[in-house]
């Protein structure tokens, strides 16, 4: 679907475009680790879903001084022939032996980093899973103070800039849900964004319990496979999914699918965004 260009007017904030106060725990997820990638909608930077990642695998974060992180892109190339280049950089104070493994054992890992402020709703994703980005990190140590300075840069060319991310940061490996068993596989309580379903070994129908989470948010399912995989099926019931084409769900061993919740009166409806 095309994108349909739109004014943009001045910002209800008197203030966009003053600086917003970063949150300092920087996210960083080695491309390695990640199983599924959010796409992106039609207009080419918000980001639909969340990151899954692979078995055991779990993003980590550093510390950076709020004040000193900063995020660019730049553009560059001919006429007819324009990409981005995606930059991101940040210091972290002292010396101790930590950050020093972190620079020996990062250096020239292909990754992403994903941050956030402490005024917007939503997180930056620099680097794309064509077009990762790369540690060139420095160090200072002299009479006045002491940090490195950890610098990301894509160094493959990109049509993207960086994205648009409201999804979740896994901050444990995933477990299967609550209250699931062979015969229904039921989502109850559903108050998170990402969810592993079990692997199972009957006919099993997904189907949605208790729902307490906000109208537009997406959740993503992830499957575990079993002998016969759970099926999440079309329906127009209270608490069904809307699939596209009403074509099923299988829950195999590593498959995704992302799904907008909406609300419409006392019914919710799970509509889906994408799948994998």
């Amino acid at each position: 679907m095309p994108y349909n260009f739109k004014n943009i007017p001045k910002s209800d904030n008197n203030s966009a475009g003053a600086s917003a106060p970063k949150d300092p725990n920087v996210t960083i997820i080695p491309v390695s680790y990640i199983q599924t990638w959010p796409d992106r909608d039609s207009g080419k930077v918000n980001h639909v879903g969340s990151f899954v990642m692979k078995a055991g695998m779990i993003p980590f974060s550093i510390y950076m001084s709020p004040s000193k992180i900063k995020a660019t892109f730049e553009s560059e190339g001919d006429e007819d022939a324009i990409t981005f280049k995606q930059m991101f950089e940040g210091e972290h104070p002292g010396n101790e032996l930590e950050i020093a493994e972190f620079v020996q054992n990062f250096s020239g890992v292909p990754c992403i980093i994903v941050y956030g402020s402490c005024v917007d709703q939503f997180k930056k994703v620099i680097g794309t899973k064509c077009a990762p980005v790369q540690l060139k990190p420095s160090l200072l140590d002299d009479n006045d103070k002491r940090h490195h300075t950890l610098k990301f840069e894509q160094f493959a060319k990109s049509p993207y800039v960086p994205g648009h991310y409201t999804g979740a940061i896994p901050a444990a490996v995933l477990t299967a849900l609550p209250n699931v068993t062979d015969v229904k596989a039921v989502i109850t309580n559903v108050d998170g964004l990402v969810f592993k379903l079990p692997a199972t070994t009957a006919v099993s129908a997904i189907a949605f319990g208790t729902v307490n989470i906000p109208s537009g948010t997406v959740i993503t399912l992830v499957g575990s496979g079993g002998a016969v995989p759970a099926t999440l099926a079309n329906g127009v019931a209270n608490k069904s999914a809307i699939l596209k084409n009403g074509t099923s769900w299988v829950a195999l061993d590593g498959a995704t699918i992302n799904l907008r919740v909406f609300s419409a009166g006392t019914n919710t409806y799970f509509i889906e965004e994408s799948r994998a």
